[in-house]
């Protein structure tokens, strides 16, 4: 019924963990797909250690996680495809609880549970809609605050056939992009049940970096979204937000391009008020993690 994929670079220290947490699923039927897109490191040989018919490794060179998911996506031999990220982890009931979702919305063709944000086996936030069902109004709910991960959806296959596969351009949030094009055409099906577990201490993580706009999904933002008003305020608190960790990075050009590049999107006088745009529970999160890295070093999370 699921092809479970896990793209898979250099993640020798916590890939084990994912992959046993989808073992460990009370649904057994599932095929888990390890793509491996080029890992220097010992991340290979700590899958092919672990005995189970229903994993199949596929290798390929370094092209991005964009690449790896879709590589998996044209290998998958089931209808619904669920992803989950080498350094996360699901709760055992997470396949269960999607399952539910597919039975009682027919209509759905992607399927979302809550998750949890963790640091040092704390967690810092939790993620979910409010209400199981029917996701209404998805711009305007994703503003307040997300409601799926790349770790925690789960979505038909012939969907990309529809609205395209992961942009390869985008090395940075592109699950965001993926989520906002799913939004526009499909309809989603979400539980409030936090199944998933995002591990912000885990090696080897893309947010750590600074990315330039031209990789960002943010650069990518469809003009033909502009004329929505509950999709240009979602953009525009995400603009805000980068512009805003470019300026404290001291990117300053690279905060006037992703910018410019946006007027239409946001203008240039919301820039002024900029930080009131920032979410009070992404700055308790943010000042959650601060604390965490100065009392405690990272350590490594077992499933649940």
């Amino acid at each position: 019924m699921f092809s479970v994929i896990i793209p898979l670079y250099n993640k020798e220290k916590s890939v084990r963990n994912a992959v046993q947490s989808v073992l460990a699923q009370t649904i057994s039927n599932f095929e888990l797909l390890v793509i491996n897109d080029g890992s220097t490191d010992k991340s290979r040989s700590a899958i092919a250690s672990i005995h189970d018919n229903r994993i199949r490794i596929i290798d390929k060179p370094n092209g991005g996680v964009s690449s790896a998911r879709n590589k998996g996506i044209l290998a998958a031999k089931y209808e619904y495809i669920a992803f989950i990220d080498a350094d996360d982890y699901w709760a055992p009931d997470f396949l269960e609880t999607i399952k539910g979702l597919i039975d009682d919305y027919p209509e759905a063709e992607c399927y979302a549970t809550g998750y949890a944000c963790k640091f040092n086996k704390a967690v810092l936030n939790v993620f979910a809609v409010k209400e199981r069902g029917l996701v209404k109004d998805f711009f305007k709910q994703v503003y307040k605050g997300p409601i799926m991960h790349a770790s925690s959806v789960c979505v038909k296959k012939t969907i990309f056939g529809l609205i395209g596969y992961f942009n390869t351009s985008i090395q940075r949030a592109e699950d965001y992009d993926m989520w906002a094009r799913i939004a526009r055409r499909i309809k989603i099906a979400a539980s409030p049940e936090i199944k998933t577990y995002y591990m912000l201490d885990s090696e080897n993580r893309a947010m750590r970096r600074t990315h330039a706009p031209e990789v960002l999904w943010l650069y990518y933002i469809p003009r033909e979204s502009i004329g929505d008003k509950d999709q240009k305020k979602y953009y525009t608190r995400f603009l805000h937000r980068q512009v805003l960790e470019y300026l404290l990075r001291r990117k300053f050009k690279w905060a006037w391009r992703i910018a410019s590049r946006n007027w239409e999107v946001a203008n240039w006088y919301t820039y002024l008020y900029l930080p009131g745009n920032i979410q009070a529970r992404q700055i308790s999160s943010l000042v959650k993690l601060i604390a965490n890295r100065i009392t405690g070093k990272s350590s490594k999370t077992s499933f649940p």
